[in-house]
């Protein structure tokens, strides 16, 4: 299923920095952007993460300005951040590639973290690797841009 926009055009995922209340900013969120009407919107695998994110600094009572990156909290967002520093015609396998790469590298962490004992560590790699085997490259055939 390839996204359109509401205006008939097709989408891209590009990296955006997401601001809330001019004080949290969450930069490298994949978002689908239309280029002709310049709509945007979270790709659903990642909103409730960038969600929960907000709402965990909002809690905090910040009053400074605070900067996120993304991309080292998500792993689809990594793997996409990455895919953006080729030059590749084929997108969709360049993810698939660069998935499977990443999922080979977090099995490896994984047995390290298993071998130490440490189950919060291994907790934290089996969250980021259900972060890339749940999300469906088909789903999003949308131009990464």
């Amino acid at each position: 299923m390839k996204k359109n926009c509401s205006c008939g055009q097709g989408m891209d995922v590009t990296m955006r920095t997401i601001v809330h209340a001019r004080k949290i900013h969450i930069h490298h969120v994949p978002v689908y952007t239309c280029g002709s009407c310049q709509y945007s919107e979270l790709l659903p695998d990642v909103k409730d993460e960038v969600v929960f994110i907000m709402r965990r600094l909002v809690q905090k009572g910040m009053v400074e300005e605070q900067s996120v990156a993304f991309d080292h909290m998500h792993e689809v967002a990594s793997v996409i951040k990455e895919c953006l520093e080729y030059k590749e015609d084929n997108y969709l396998a360049l993810f698939e590639r660069l998935s499977t790469e990443r999922v080979n590298q977090l099995l490896d962490l994984y047995l390290v973290a298993k071998a130490c004992k440490d189950t919060d560590w291994m907790n934290d790699i089996e969250r980021r690797l259900n972060q890339l085997t749940g999300f469906s490259v088909e789903e999003h055939q949308a131009k990464i841009s």
